[in-house]
């Protein structure tokens, strides 16, 4: 039947180095694609208020699957939701925050619309981190917060690279929670069975979708169980080492260069099926 499904990861892959994207030529291919009923996924470890607003004046039939696949929503209905649960959470916050190996670590907890970290406001990481999280808040103290957290998001100014602190982390956490490298040298935090390829499933089921009927494009650990899943999972040509890992598939052009729609163009003209 061909493709039916195309998921595909904004940072890195979908958007070029200056977070943008050709929209009209992306909006022509939306267009093409909703007339054949081929469905468009935002599958993303941001926020979903972020992801919202990167497509924002997009029409047309998009899904997102956001948090690492901690929140689904369809034309502005919530399908699936799986926040963390407050204990584990609060468990989560106090042992990255006491522990040696993770000194300095700024945290940001993600919920649907708002996020809450221990940044400053001064810190020089402030524009960039406000800018992926909607409503970003200062904090003294996370105890109080009342909001569903689907995501916690661990990142250090001053650490080019996260692989010790994230696989002790992994270690640490055991089956009790998930944690996945993403983009800018973080570390996301959900719960154990959360996965962009977990968020695909519940979507493949409600529109009768098969893995093979599935394409994904992705460039970080975040990725790789959806590139796994994925009968056609991508990983862009500037992809780091753990999506590339994930498959066989690499993308002729990178994200500077348009590459996951260079490849819907390929879908379009009939070249991939």
């Amino acid at each position: 039947m061909g493709i039916q499904l195309i998921a595909s990861d904004i940072d890195g892959t979908f958007l070029n180095d200056q977070q943008d994207f050709d929209h009209q030529r992306f909006q022509a291919q939306l267009d093409k694609l909703n007339e054949r009923k081929i469905k468009f996924v935002v599958a993303s470890g941001n926020q979903m208020a972020h992801c919202q607003e990167v497509f924002a004046g997009i029409k047309g039939d998009l899904t997102f699957v956001a948090e690492d696949g901690a929140l689904t929503i369809e034309q502005g209905k919530i399908l699936d939701d799986n926040p963390l649960k407050p204990a584990l959470l609060h468990d989560t916050i106090e042992y990255l925050l006491t522990t040696p190996m993770f000194k300095g670590v700024e945290l940001i907890l993600s919920s649907q619309h708002r996020a809450f970290t221990n940044m400053k406001m001064d810190n020089p990481e402030w524009p960039v981190s406000s800018y992926f999280y909607s409503q970003l808040t200062p904090v003294d103290h996370f105890k109080d917060i009342k909001d569903p957290i689907y995501k916690i998001d661990a990142h250090w100014v001053d650490i080019d690279n996260v692989r010790e602190q994230a696989a002790l982390l992994k270690t640490a956490l055991g089956d009790s929670l998930g944690s996945v490298m993403s983009g800018f040298n973080g570390i996301d935090i959900t719960m154990p069975h959360v996965t962009k390829a977990y968020g695909l499933q519940q979507l493949q089921n409600r529109w009768k979708v098969s893995m093979d009927e599935t394409m994904a494009f992705g460039d970080t650990q975040n990725d790789e169980a959806m590139l796994h899943h994925a009968r056609l999972g991508y990983a862009m040509k500037n992809a780091e080492q753990e999506a590339l890992d994930a498959t066989e598939l690499v993308t002729p052009l990178d994200n500077n260069d348009s590459g996951v729609m260079d490849m819907i163009d390929r879908v379009l003209r009939g070249e991939i099926e």
